[in-house]
């Protein structure tokens, strides 16, 4: 799945919204082939299954159903069309499993490449009785004849076979179409699509085979000796595909193991961390090779922008980027010290900087395993509260009142800031810096940042009702609220664990606006960007504009001095930037 396509390059984990350059059937030759090829076979696959289930209703309904299914995979054309797909995808799998240099890939991916190399073990058996037989002895394998042949002892192998093709099928679909806006708005349909055909499909064939088993006695028209001539091919079919495989995975082996012992460059990422590697492998697979954190939506298809890099130094000695990474980076308006870590080979020493965050594993070195120790760029809502005359409150009182004033003020607020999904940034004396939209986006973060507000204005109603007579003035709050891109990152010395942080011109003018409170006696001040990314509605508020500092345009804000009249939409957003 995606968002939306960014104007930025230096941090969010944004990825490339597709269009006509990155859609179904862009990419170099390679990328084209092996989708589209795979989306072949992906239809069989449906079509087939889809005859399977009807075995839920009855065996003449799969008989019946199969009439459709051979009328349009066995005619002359589509059937060379769908075995030359098959070749085409499990020759460029092969070969793209022979060109990397590790096998340190995301999980998701191992699972994709493990899935796909056992399906020729069970599909070649499967496939030499179905159409070879058919093909050289007139054999027609209607369901009478297949259910009879596998159940029931080999209907387990088969339901195995059709739960790792689906998988397999169904982990290549998400990791492609999750780059389309649309894909998340239907993500649950899919979901349940992708649950439901298996199941109907095994459930139909289970339920076929068992009743054909009790209804009656099938003649299997399969001689020994046809059987014997399967058995040969299949036993042919496999040496041939697992030799490949195994030629494939040597490949890896022995690259890896020159790899060692001639490692000529240096890859410097920040903090001080230097690698050793050998000229041939990408900057993704050198990183995988060495634990450091590089993200990677689309699998280094050049897809994404994700695994995006600015170079630091040495730029200059990579080759200039191909058709399919030029497009990305146009579309993201990437610099030309940008490029995408999966796509570029270094020859020479590189410095770079990876541009987005991604969770590290427990293995991953310290010195790298906290995405915002690099620092990242991102939209967020930033917050100020501030505790209004505090001098003037403490005045003439006791210690001990006035401390548990405070602690009281800064608990509450600082528990209603983390009810409605924000950060406690830091503790300014008797103010508080949040963030909000880290995780969920700008739309969500500017309902949390707003409902938080309301939760605030509880708590200060509360400690005004049960401050004791001692504080003779009235507790007051003030609010800033301002939506805009920080830097965050851990702000500390080398080594440590520092507190995360926001950095940037949203800060400075959240705190802006909440001094902005004193100017006009209000409760909250909130610049019309927040309330127009929560979408919410706002009645009886002040309206102002006031001037920043090297800004041309002045900045809308709204100023309320209660937030009965605002409106936030309920839940959030199901799409957001």
């Amino acid at each position: 799945m995606s968002v939306p396509q960014t104007q930025t390059v230096s941090g969010a984990p944004a990825v490339v919204k597709p269009k006509s350059d990155s859609g179904p059937g862009k990419g170099n030759w390679r990328q084209r082939l092996r989708l589209w090829s795979g989306l072949i076979l992906f239809a069989f696959c449906v079509s087939h299954f889809l005859n399977h289930s009807l075995g839920m209703i009855s065996v003449s309904a799969m008989e019946k159903g199969s009439l459709w299914h051979y009328w349009v995979w066995r005619n002359p054309v589509v059937e060379s069309l769908l075995l030359l797909a098959a070749f085409t995808h499990v020759c460029l799998a092969l070969w793209r499993t022979a060109k990397r240099s590790t096998l340190k890939i995301p999980p998701w991916e191992f699972a994709q490449l493990v899935l796909g190399l056992y399906i020729p073990w069970t599909l070649i058996p499967h496939v030499t009785v179905t159409m070879g037989l058919a093909k050289n002895f007139g054999f027609i394998p209607s369901y009478h004849q297949m259910l009879t042949i596998l159940w029931p002892d080999h209907a387990f192998t088969q339901i195995v076979l059709l739960l790792v093709v689906w998988i397999h099928a169904m982990i290549g679909l998400h990791f492609w179409l999750r780059l389309y806006p649309w894909y998340r708005r239907f993500k649950f349909l899919a979901l349940a699509f992708a649950i439901a055909m298996p199941v109907t499909a095994i459930w139909g064939f289970v339920e076929g085979a068992r009743r054909l088993a009790l209804a009656k006695d099938v003649s299997i028209k399969v001689t020994p000796e046809q059987m014997d001539w399967a058995y040969e091919a299949t036993i042919q079919l496999r040496a041939i595909v697992f030799g490949l495989i195994a030629i494939s995975l040597f490949v890896i082996l022995f690259r890896y193991l020159v790899n060692l012992s001639s490692r000529r460059l240096t890859i410097t990422y920040p903090g001080g961390l230097s690698v050793k590697a050998k000229p041939g492998a990408t900057l993704l697979e050198i990183s995988r090779m060495n634990d450091v954190p590089i993200a990677s939506v689309c699998g280094g298809r050049a897809r994404c922008s994700t695994c995006r890099v600015k170079v630091l130094d040495g730029a200059d000695l990579l080759d200039d980027p191909a058709k399919p990474e030029s497009a990305v980076l146009g579309r993201i308006s990437a610099g030309d010290n940008v490029r995408l870590a999966c796509q570029i080979r270094p020859q020479k020493n590189l410095e770079v900087q990876p541009l987005v965050p991604v969770k590290a594993s427990a293995t991953t070195r310290e010195s790298v395993k906290d995405a915002y120790y690099w620092g990242v760029e991102q939209d967020v809502v930033v917050m100020f509260v501030d505790l209004r005359n505090f001098t003037k409150i403490t005045e003439a009182q006791l210690a001990y009142d006035v401390v548990h004033l405070l602690n009281s003020y800064l608990d509450q607020s600082a528990a209603a800031i983390r009810a409605e999904g924000g950060y406690v940034d830091k503790f300014i004396g008797d103010g508080i810096m949040a963030i909000f939209g880290m995780d969920t986006g700008v739309k969500n973060g500017a309902r949390q940042a707003l409902r938080a507000s309301k939760r605030i204005e509880e708590v200060m109603q509360s400690l005004d009702a049960e401050k004791g007579p001692q504080f003779r003035d009235p507790i007051r709050l003030g609010i800033g609220l301002h939506v805009g891109s920080a830097i965050l990152g851990r702000i500390g010395s080398t080594g440590s664990s520092g507190g995360l942080t926001a950095l940037g011109d949203v800060v400075n003018t959240a705190s802006r606006l909440e001094a902005e409170n004193k100017n006009h006696g209000s409760f909250l001040a909130v610049s019309k960007d927040v309330v127009d990314a929560a979408e919410a509605v706002v009645t009886d508020a002040e309206t102002s504009e006031i001037r920043l500092r090297g800004k041309e345009i002045p900045l809308q804000i709204l100023l309320l001095k209660g937030l009965d009249t605002v409106q936030i939409p309920d839940g959030d957003a199901t799409t957001d930037a």
